[in-house]
């Protein structure tokens, strides 16, 4: 199963949105979770995808724009008035996670792309 269903079944099981992204990387990760709604009010999957990129020593600067470009907003009370369903994001979050991981896994150590 791969990382965005895994976060997604944490989330329909219950969990909030950034235990969910966080969780589906335990292997990667050993901190505590951001808070959902922390640092502002931003959404917890945004927080918690910068953080495990942190955390596995990953430059997080282009999360956002990312997450921003694909919905608008990085505020968790504007993506719920918008009506995006927080399964969706906490999967896209996931997914962005895992496809940076694997972009730096394959690069040559010096962030080139390796073909």
């Amino acid at each position: 199963m791969d990382r965005e269903q895994t976060a997604r079944n944490y989330h329909r099981s219950g969990n909030n949105c950034a235990i969910s992204v966080y969780g589906a990387f335990d292997d990667k990760v050993s901190g505590t979770p951001p808070k959902p709604r922390g640092d502002g009010g931003k959404c917890g999957t945004v927080l918690a995808g910068m953080q495990i990129l942190r955390e596995c020593g990953i430059d997080a600067s282009g999360f956002e724009s990312r997450f921003l470009e694909k919905y608008g907003t990085i505020y968790c009370a504007e993506l719920r008035k918008k009506k995006h369903p927080c399964n969706d994001l906490v999967g896209f979050s996931a997914s962005m996670v895992e496809n940076e991981l694997a972009r730096v896994q394959n690069s040559d150590g010096q962030g080139q792309i390796i073909n």
